[in-house]
C-alpha cells in the first residue's frame, strides 16, 4: 500500500473564513450563475473543479501552505533533487501567477519532502533537506520570503537532522525524519532561524519506520511506527512551553498494536489496521490520551491506495483518499466529520495515480490536495466548501397585485455575495432577479403577484471560484389570487 507520509496541516494561525478571505473581491466577478442569461437550468447543477497539473515533478513530495487572503503555496521536488519548486496559486486558478526555484546549497540535492508554511501575510518559508556534503552545519535548509512567496532570500543550514515531516506551532518549525535503525528524533528551530539548535530530541520507541506530527494547544504530537510488516504506532507528546528540542519533553502517550501510522493532522490521527479488512482508523487526542478510534467510510487500504488528513481551523477533519484500484477507478474522495461519528462525503472527481499527498484547506473546509508521483507532474486538485441557502414566502398567499418578501439566509455567509431570485418554468429554472448578502448572509426579494396561479421559486447563492459551491435553497409555492 502507497500512503502520505506527511501530516497535512491544521493551519490556525493562518486560517480563514470565507469573509475575511473574500471582504475586498467583488462578488460579481464570481464564476458564472448557475442560470446565466436567457436560458434556464435543470435542477441544481454545480461547479465541476478539474484536477490540473501543477508543474513537472519527477520527485514525489509536495506540500501546501495557504495565505490569510486565501491564496496557496505549493512546495515540490523536481526530477534527481536538483531544486524545490515553489509556485503560488491564486483561488480558482490552475496555474501559477508565480513560480520561484530553489537550489541546496554546495553540492548537496535534496532528499526528503520539502515543507511549505506561511507563519503570517507575504511571510512563506520553505524547509528542505538535502544530503550530502560534509558542512557541520548540516544539509537540512530553511528558505524564507517576505513577498508572498515570489522570491527567496539564500537557503540557511539549519541542522542534519532530515525533514520528512514538519509542524508549524507558533512560530517554530518542529520536523522529523524517519529512521530504520533509531527512534524518531525532532528538531525546532524559529521561523526565522540562522543556524541548528544545540540539541535535538529523541523521542520513546523503537525504529521509526514512517514519521507523522501533530499539535494539540500548542504542545508537539510525535508519530511513529517501528515496522513495515508488523508495525505498531506509538505516539509521544510533549506540552507547550516545554522544550521541543529536548528529550526528557517527550512522553508517550498512546500504543496501538497492528495499526500502521498513516498521517497526523492537529489533534487527529489516522492509522489503518494491518490485518483483516485493513480498515482505517481517525482517533482524537484530548490532552492525556486518544479517544475510542473511528472507521472512516469507505477506507480500506491495499493496492496503491493513497491517503491524508487535514485537520481545517474550525477542527473539522478530511481525510482524502485516492482509490486508483477502486470501483470506480481513480477517483479521490473526501471524508468530513468533526466528531468521527457522522461523515460527509464527496467525490472530488478523476485523480491520477499519486504516491504523496498533502492538503490545506481553510475554515470552511476549502483549499486543495496536492498530489505527486515519481516521474509524473505533481497535480492539483481544488476542494470546494459546500455552501447552503435558505428561503422563506412572508405572506405565501396574495392577490393579484399585491407584494410578498421572499428572504433567506445563506451558509457560509459572505456578505456581498450575488444571490439570485429563480422562478421555474416547464421544468426548468430562471433567473428573475439578483441580489446581494448583507451581514449574517441574510438576503431578501420583494415579489409583485401579476398574474394568478401557483409559482415556484428558489434562491441561488453564487459560487465564488475556488471557494465553495452554488447554494440552492427548496423551491417555495406563491399562490396568486384574483
Amino acid at each position: 500500500m502507497v500512503r502520505t507520509r506527511r501530516s497535512a496541516l491544521a493551519f490556525s494561525t493562518v486560517g480563514l473564513s470565507l469573509v475575511t478571505a473574500l471582504g475586498a473581491v467583488a462578488y460579481a466577478a464570481s464564476t458564472a450563475s448557475a442560470a446565466s442569461g436567457a436560458g434556464g437550468v435543470k435542477g441544481t447543477p454545480q461547479p465541476a473543479p478539474k484536477s490540473f497539473v501543477i508543474g513537472a515533478s519527477g520527485y514525489w513530495g509536495g506540500t501546501a501552505a495557504m495565505e490569510p487572503n486565501g491564496a496557496m503555496v505549493v512546495a515540490r521536488g523536481t526530477a534527481n533533487g536538483a531544486h524545490v519548486v515553489v509556485c503560488v496559486l491564486n483561488r480558482g486558478a490552475s496555474k501559477c501567477s508565480s513560480t520561484a526555484t530553489l537550489t541546496p546549497l554546495g553540492s548537496d540535492h535534496v532528499i526528503d519532502v520539502p515543507q511549505v508554511f506561511v507563519p503570517q501575510a507575504n511571510h512563506v518559508v520553505v524547509l528542505m533537506g538535502a544530503c550530502c556534503d560534509t558542512n557541520e552545519a548540516g544539509g537540512d535548509l530553511l528558505f524564507s520570503s517576505a513577498n508572498g512567496g515570489k522570491t527567496f532570500g539564500a537557503g540557511r543550514r539549519v541542522g542534519d537532522l532530515g525533514v520528512d515531516v514538519a509542524e508549524l506551532i507558533g512560530s517554530n518549525i518542529v520536523f522529523t525524519a524517519t529512521d530504520r535503525i533509531a527512534d524518531a528524533e525532532v528538531e525546532s528551530i524559529p521561523v526565522t532561524a540562522s543556524g541548528p539548535p544545540l540539541l535535538t530530541a529523541g523521542t520513546p520507541g523503537d525504529e521509526a519506520v514512517d514519521v507523522a506530527l501533530g499539535n494539540y494547544k500548542g504542545g508537539v504530537l510525535v508519530g511513529s511506527d517501528d515496522s513495515a510488516t508488523n508495525p505498531t504506532t506509538q505516539i509521544a507528546y510533549a506540552k507547550a512551553g516545554t522544550n521541543f528540542d529536548a528529550t526528557g519533553s517527550y512522553h508517550t502517550v498512546a500504543t496501538f498494536p497492528g495499526e500502521q501510522l498513516i498521517a497526523m493532522s492537529g489533534d487527529a490521527l489516522l492509522t489503518e489496521q494491518t490485518s483483516g479488512s485493513l480498515a482505517l482508523r481517525l482517533r482524537f487526542f484530548n490532552g492525556t490520551s486518544y479517544g475510542a478510534p473511528h472507521a472512516v467510510p469507505g477506507g480500506q487500504g491495499g493496492k496503491g491506495t493513497s491517503f491524508t488528513i487535514d485537520q481545517d481551523p474550525s477542527g473539522r477533519v478530511h481525510v482524502f483518499t485516492d482509490r486508483p484500484a477502486s470501483i470506480p477507478p481513480d477517483f479521490l474522495f473526501e471524508h468530513t466529520t468533526s466528531n468521527g461519528v457522522a461523515w460527509a462525503n464527496v467525490n472530488l472527481g478523476s485523480a491520477v495515480t499519486s504516491n504523496m499527498f498533502d492538503a490545506v484547506l481553510d475554515a470552511n473546509g476549502s483549499g486543495v490536495v496536492v498530489g505527486t508521483n515519481y516521474n509524473e507532474p505533481a497535480m492539483g486538485y481544488p476542494v470546494l466548501a459546500a455552501q447552503t441557502a435558505t428561503l422563506g414566502l412572508k405572506p405565501g398567499i396574495i392577490k393579484k397585485g399585491a407584494k410578498t418578501i421572499a428572504s433567506g439566509v445563506a451558509r457560509p455567509a459572505a456578505p456581498g455575495r450575488v444571490v439570485q431570485l429563480q422562478l421555474e418554468k416547464a421544468g426548468l429554472w430562471y433567473t428573475v432577479a439578483t441580489t446581494h448578502e448583507v451581514r449574517g448572509g441574510k438576503f431578501s426579494f420583494t415579489i409583485k403577484g401579476t398574474a394568478t396561479g401557483v409559482f415556484h421559486y428558489r434562491a441561488v447563492a453564487a459560487d465564488t471560484a475556488g471557494y465553495v459551491t452554488y447554494g440552492y435553497s427548496p423551491g417555495r409555492a406563491l399562490t396568486v389570487k384574483s
